[in-house]
C-alpha cells in the first residue's frame, strides 16, 4: 500500500475540519504571524498548509508546525498522522544524502575521470521558422503596464551575450541530457517526489485575461500539489511578483540592457540563450501555450533540455478566428495552422481548453499524442462575489476585451449597433468596455462610432485591469456581453456566470458548447449570432433590453445558474487528469 504523502494529508484535513476548527486554525496561524491575516479568511486549510510550505515553515522531514497546529485545535488524529509522514520524509532524505555521496564518489573515481567530459549542446544558427505574432486572445504584449521593478533592469554585458548566444558557456548546469538524468535520479532516490515544471509565458497575472489567466491557474494548481514551478515572463510588476509569490511560483525574468528593444516573444524563442541564460537546470516538464509560446517551449526543450517532457496547451483555432481579422491574416491561416501542428507533433502531452478546442485538435492530431480536455475553474474572486440588484433608471452594459484589430472577431461592431438600439429605447443606459489601452483609444473610439447606426452615445473605455477590477466592474453591471463571432472558449463569460451577473454569450463560442453539455438551463445565456450583421445586432439588442427591463428576475436566474455551475465542480475531473500527466 502506497504511503500517504503530506499533500494527501493536507487535503484530508481540509475536507474533515468543521467550521469551528477551520476558524481556530486561521486564528492560530494569524496570531503567530505565519501568514498575512488579510489573506487567511479566504483560504481553506489545504491552501494554508501549501502557503506555509512555500514560505519554508513546513520543510521536508519537519512537520512540527503542523503537529502543533493540529494539537491546538484538538485534532490529535491528524497530529499523529503528520508525525508519521514527517518520519517517512526524514528517512527518504537520509537515503538521498547517501545516494548523493555515492554519486560524488563515482564522479571522482579514476574510471569516471578517464571518460571525456560531455559538452553542452552548442546552439545552432537561429532559424527563420515562423514565430507566432503577439496578437493573442486578450491582447498583445505591446503597451503592457509596469516593467521590471520600477524600471530597473538587470545588466548583461555584451561579452556575456556573445558567449551565451554561442551556447556552451551560457549553460552553467551542463547539457540538458545530464540535467534531466539528475532530475530522474533525484526522484528515484526518494528525496523528493516533486516534479520540476518550467512554464513558458510572456506574463504572469490576470490583467490580459484569457491565456495568461489560465497559465496562472495551471501554475497555482501544480504548485499547490507540490510541484516546483518556474514561469518565464518578459516583464513583471511588483503586483505580478506578489501574485507569483502567493501562488508558490518562481518567476524568471530576462537579463537585459538599457539599449535593448522592447520586450518581445523572440526573446523566448529565437534568443532564449541570450535573454534567459539561467533557466533551471533540472527540469522534468516544459509547458507552452499555443500559439503564444508553444514554439519557444519546443525550442528550449530541443536546444537545452532534450529529455524534459513537452506539454502544449491549445487556445486558438486559426481557421475560426483568422477570418475575422485582416485580409493579410486570412492569407496566413494555413501557415499558422501548419506551425501549430508542427509544435504539437513534438509534444509528449496535449491539453485543449474546453470542448471546442479539444474536438478540433483531436481531429487535427488524430490522437497521435495523449490529448486531454482542460476546463478552467473560475477564480474565487468571482465565485465569492456578491451581486445585488438595485432597480434604477441607470443601466450598465459591460463588454470585456480590446477593440482595435479584433472588433469583428469579438463582436464589438455588433455590440455598437445593438447599443444604439438599446439606448434609443432606454436612454439612461451606459456602455463600458474593459481592456482598451490609452494608445489604442483613438482608433477604438473611431471603430465604435463607425458602427453606430442610431444616434450618438458615449462609450466609456476602461484600461486593462486585474481580476479584482473586473469583479468590481461586474458588480456594477446589469449585463455582460460576449457576442464573439468566433471564440475558442470564452473565459470571461465563465467568470461572469460564476460571479452571478446576467451574461449573453455567442452560440459560436466554445463556452456555449460547454454550457449546453452541462444543462439546458444554461441556454438562457446563449444568443444566436447570425451571419447577417443587421439581424444579429437586432437579436442582441432585444436580448439586452429584456434583461435590463426585467432586472430583478434576471439577477435571480443568474444567481441560480451560478450555484448550479459551482456545485457541479465540473473542473475536477480535468484537473485530476492534468495533475496525473505531471506525476502528481
Amino acid at each position: 500500500m502506497a504511503e500517504t504523502s503530506r499533500y494527501d494529508l493536507f487535503l484530508e484535513i481540509s475536507q474533515n475540519l468543521n467550521k469551528t476548527e477551520c476558524s481556530d486554525l486561521r486564528t492560530y496561524v494569524g496570531s503567530k504571524r505565519l501568514l498575512p491575516a488579510r489573506d487567511l479568511q479566504d483560504m481553506d486549510p489545504q491552501q494554508i498548509f501549501v502557503k506555509l510550505e512555500h514560505r519554508g515553515k513546513l520543510m521536508k522531514g519537519d512537520l512540527s508546525l503542523l503537529v502543533d497546529l493540529m494539537t491546538k485545535i484538538n485534532r490529535d488524529d491528524f497530529a499523529k498522522e503528520a508525525k508519521k509522514i514527517a518520519a517517512q520524509e526524514e528517512k527518504a532524505l537520509k537515503l538521498q544524502n547517501k545516494s548523493d555521496s555515492t554519486d560524488e564518489e563515482l564522479q571522482d573515481s579514476p574510471a569516471k575521470r578517464s571518460t571525456p567530459p560531455r559538452r553542452s549542446p552548442k546552439a545552432g544558427a537561429e532559424t527563420s521558422s515562423t514565430d507566432y505574432d503577439e496578437d493573442k486572445i486578450g491582447g498583445s504584449t505591446a503597451g503592457r503596464g509596469g516593467g521590471v521593478v520600477a524600471g530597473k533592469r538587470t545588466g548583461v554585458s555584451s561579452k556575456r551575450r556573445a558567449t551565451g548566444s554561442e551556447g556552451a558557456a551560457a549553460e552553467p548546469g551542463g547539457s540538458g541530457n545530464e540535467t534531466a538524468k539528475s532530475a530522474k535520479r533525484r526522484r528515484k532516490s526518494g528525496s523528493s517526489s516533486k516534479p520540476v515544471v518550467l512554464m513558458i509565458n510572456d506574463e504572469y497575472g490576470t490583467r490580459k485575461g484569457g491565456i495568461s489567466t489560465i497559465h496562472r491557474g495551471m501554475a497555482f494548481l501544480l504548485a499547490s500539489k507540490g510541484a516546483k514551478v518556474y514561469s518565464t515572463v518578459l516583464e513583471a510588476t511588483q503586483e505580478d511578483r506578489k501574485d507569483a509569490e502567493d501562488d508558490g511560483v518562481e518567476l524568471i525574468l530576462p537579463e537585459v540592457e538599457d539599449d535593448d528593444t522592447a520586450p518581445n516573444l523572440k526573446w523566448l524563442s529565437r534568443q532564449h540563450r541570450t535573454y534567459y541564460p539561467n533557466l533551471p537546470t533540472e527540469v522534468d516538464f516544459i509547458l507552452g501555450h499555443v500559439n503564444i509560446t508553444s514554439r519557444a517551449a519546443k525550442k528550449i526543450k530541443e536546444e537545452r533540455l532534450p529529455e524534459a517532457k513537452l506539454v502544449q496547451v491549445t487556445h486558438v483555432i486559426p481557421e475560426d478566428v483568422g477570418h475575422y481579422k485582416s485580409d493579410a491574416r486570412v492569407l496566413t491561416i494555413g501557415d499558422e495552422s501548419d506551425s501549430i501542428l508542427e509544435d504539437l507533433k513534438h509534444a509528449d502531452v496535449i491539453f485543449s481548453v474546453g470542448p471546442l478546442l479539444y474536438d478540433y485538435y483531436k481531429s487535427q492530431t488524430r490522437q497521435l499524442k495523449p490529448h486531454f480536455e482542460f476546463l478552467p475553474e473560475p477564480s474565487d474572486i468571482f465565485s465569492r462575489a456578491e451581486m445585488t440588484y438595485v432597480d434604477t433608471e441607470t443601466k450598465v452594459v459591460l463588454s470585456i476585451g480590446r477593440v482595435k484589430g479584433v472588433e469583428r472577431l469579438k463582436g464589438y461592431d455588433l455590440a455598437a449597433r445593438s447599443m444604439g438600439i438599446v439606448i434609443d429605447y432606454l436612454p439612461h443606459t451606459k456602455w463600458r468596455g474593459r481592456g482598451v489601452t490609452a494608445e489604442d483609444f483613438p482608433e477604438s473610439k473611431a471603430i465604435i462610432q463607425g458602427n453606430m447606426e442610431k444616434g450618438k452615445f458615449n462609450f466609456t473605455p476602461l484600461k486593462y485591469g486585474t481580476q479584482e477590477d473586473l469583479s468590481k466592474d461586474m458588480q456594477q453591471a446589469h449585463v455582460v456581453l460576449m457576442p464573439s463571432r468566433a471564440e475558442p472558449f470564452g473565459l470571461v463569460g465563465l467568470e461572469a456566470i460564476a460571479a452571478g451577473v446576467p451574461v449573453l454569450i455567442s452560440h459560436k463560442s466554445g463556452l456555449a458548447w460547454f454550457l449546453r453539455s452541462q444543462d439546458l438551463d444554461f441556454d438562457r445565456l446563449i444568443v444566436e449570432i447570425e451571419d447577417d450583421d443587421e439581424e444579429a445586432s437586432k437579436t442582441l439588442a432585444k436580448r439586452i433590453i429584456k434583461i435590463l427591463k426585467d432586472g430583478n428576475r434576471e439577477f435571480q436566474a443568474a444567481r441560480r445558474l451560478k450555484e448550479k455551475l459551482l456545485v457541479s465542480r465540473y473542473w475536477e475531473a480535468s484537473h485530476r487528469q492534468f495533475l496525473e500527466a505531471f506525476g502528481l
